[in-house]
């Protein structure tokens, strides 16, 4: 997206990609909402004050849509709460640009399963509630879950 379009850093996840994902994985919690947006019965309100990076997500299964300018630090926390901690599975959206990242290269690459959507996703304008063309990045969507021990 536009990185000079007022609002970016909190974009909001389409119903149609959020239904997608919430029938396979049945999430109870989203890790990076407002009080307007919160897509789970659970939510981490970081227009109340909210901090998911300091709380704990165990026994939570996670929607994370973080906000831009913090993609780094919650890519770290679903790692942590997921390999180290008791948070059975995180589903983050992310730009497919932040593929280049350093925290993108040390947390997920070798870690976890993802994929890049073809298309380009129309996120939702936070301020208007309509869907803004233009995501000039693509979207990646990480898995982050521990293997399945048999």
């Amino acid at each position: 997206m536009k990185m000079n379009v007022k609002g970016n850093d909190n974009f909001q996840t389409p119903d149609h990609l959020f239904k997608q994902l919430n029938n396979i994985f049945c999430f109870t919690l989203d890790a990076a909402c407002t009080t307007k947006n919160c897509k789970c019965v659970l939510g981490f309100y970081h227009d109340l004050g909210d901090n998911a990076l300091n709380s704990d997500w165990s026994d939570q299964r996670v929607f994370c849509n973080p906000p831009f300018n913090q993609k780094a630090a919650f890519i770290e926390k679903a790692y942590n709460e997921v390999i180290n901690g008791d948070c059975p599975i995180c589903v983050m959206i992310l730009p497919s640009n932040c593929q280049d990242s350093k925290a993108f290269q040390k947390y997920i690459k070798k870690n976890f399963f993802y994929e890049t959507l073809s298309g380009r996703v129309a996120f939702i304008d936070p301020e208007t509630g309509e869907a803004m063309k233009g995501n000039n990045s693509g979207t990646t969507i990480v898995y982050f879950k521990k293997d399945i021990v048999r």
